[in-house]
């Protein structure tokens, strides 16, 4: 049986990296955390430019570390999904992840919908549901969306898998979907997500801010979608399937782009690295 960290400890090993997060990244990330310790739907964007999906409140590429077999799985679907946003003026798909033992505690599912501004600008407004079942659930959402699942035993098929569901699909189908209620818990206030952005930046102690956030209320009972993972980094590696993009030390992002070879490499918080961990390339400014 595999042990699920509670949501304070995993929000200590964020704390450090927010410390070097902008304000406006910050406020998203911890109304992140309210959402999903609370098993509130999480809303978030991507924007569509140039071939990539950017996030919405940086502009800074989705980029999966793909060193570890889930962060290959999720970045298959990233290009899958990217292809998708590319080929179709509107729409709607799904995306069932299954918890994964001492990295995904839970099961989650998000919902992707495709929008374009006055401007002619291309996003999709995403909501993730997480749900605490057994993995074998998720094969039995994913059946309900297409049969040809009905006979498959692994769950872990659906890593990579995009549902495309009717346009008129909506928050209200996906939580019928896998059998939950809307949690009417309200947001935090303004002046509390401020009050902790003030906190990180200031250089308090991560378990002293974590433990207070408890404390108020802004992180639940719940577990983080990926808690377990020993590391930033290794948290940071599946950006996709939280909205943790955009982390940031005092040396810049955690991930960047090579440029001899244009595979990303993400670094340790904290430390520069001289060569790419691709092709072994200088990577020094």
């Amino acid at each position: 049986m595999s042990h699920i960290e509670s949501p304070t400890k995993t929000i200590e090993k964020f704390i450090p990296s927010w410390r070097y997060t902008k304000p406006d990244r910050l406020r998203e990330e911890l109304i992140s955390t309210f959402n999903e310790t609370h098993r509130k739907p999480d809303e978030y964007k991507f924007r569509y430019k140039n071939g990539t999906l950017l996030d919405f409140q940086t502009d800074t590429e989705i980029k999966i570390n793909t060193f570890s077999y889930l962060g290959q799985k999720d970045a298959e679907l990233l290009n899958t999904l990217t292809s998708w946003v590319s080929e179709n003026p509107s729409g709607t798909a799904l995306w069932i992840s299954p918890s994964y033992d001492s990295v995904y505690p839970c099961n989650k599912v998000t919902m992707y919908q495709i929008e374009e501004t006055p401007l002619g600008e291309k996003t999709t407004f995403n909501v993730t549901v997480l749900f605490d079942t057994a993995k074998d659930h998720t094969l039995e959402v994913a059946t309900k969306l297409n049969p040809v699942f009905a006979g498959i035993k692994d769950p872990e098929i659906l890593r990579n898998k995009l549902f495309i569901v009717d346009g008129d699909f909506n928050l209200g189908n996906l939580l019928e979907l896998i059998g939950t209620k809307t949690n009417n818990i309200p947001l935090p206030s303004h002046e509390l997500i401020h009050h902790f952005v003030d906190l990180i930046h200031s250089g308090v102690s991560a378990k002293s801010i974590a433990d207070e956030m408890q404390e108020k209320g802004l992180v639940g009972k719940f577990a983080v979608s990926c808690g377990g993972s020993s590391s930033v980094s290794s948290l940071e590696s599946s950006s996709l399937t939280l909205n943790l993009t955009g982390l940031e030390d005092k040396y810049g992002s955690l991930s960047f782009t090579c440029p001899k070879c244009g595979r990303a490499n993400t670094r340790p918080f904290g430390q520069l690295i001289s060569n790419c961990q691709h092709c072994g390339g200088d990577v020094r400014c």
